[in-house]
């Protein structure tokens, strides 16, 4: 009896112990963030929709795809609906810069963000304007192999909210009047 008890709870234990991490990975200790789109663009048209956004910067085409890089990129906490005084601080009050590696394969494009910095906004009493820090000291733990509770809560949810809306790009619909 015990057994099928524990049989039948199992599934409900194994769906709480994963845990979502918003299309962020950790590679040899290092975090990642990676989505893939489908896309009715051309690699031209993809590329100039790149270009044009104004989010990302030094952009070069290689055999592989585009390399580029994010710069002083504000984290739309507001847009994803919460307030400043609920969102954790090193969201709130740094900007994102980090390296872009967007792969082009059969209608699909993969963005890969790494190397994501977060560079302080303003001087508080804890840090100074400019001051950078790597985003594994706020998302992992043990010796980064885990990510931290704290961090798959409101922060991954509003970093991945944010790297969506600047890497997601579409046809444009004509207006139907």
């Amino acid at each position: 009896m015990k057994t099928l008890i524990f049989l039948i709870y199992l599934p409900i234990l194994i769906g709480f112990s994963t845990s979502e991490t918003d299309n962020f990975e950790i590679e040899n200790g290092k975090l990642i963030w990676q989505k893939v789109y489908e896309t009715e663009l051309t690699k031209e048209q993809l590329t100039d929709k790149i270009k044009n956004s104004g989010n990302f910067k030094n952009v070069e085409l290689n055999e592989s795809g585009i390399i580029a890089e994010i710069t002083n990129l504000t984290l739309d906490f507001k847009g994803y609906g919460s307030s400043e005084m609920s969102t954790p601080m090193y969201i709130a009050r740094n900007s994102v810069n980090s390296f872009v590696q967007i792969e082009f394969k059969e209608s699909k494009y993969r963005v890969s963000i790494k190397h994501i910095k977060l560079t302080q906004n303003y001087d508080d009493a804890l840090s100074s304007q400019g001051e950078m820090t790597d985003l594994e000291v706020f998302a992992l733990k043990k010796r980064n192999t885990e990510f931290k509770s704290s961090f798959l809560k409101k922060p991954s949810k509003i970093i991945n909210f944010t790297f969506e809306n600047i890497t997601e790009f579409k046809v444009k619909e004509k207006d139907k009047w």
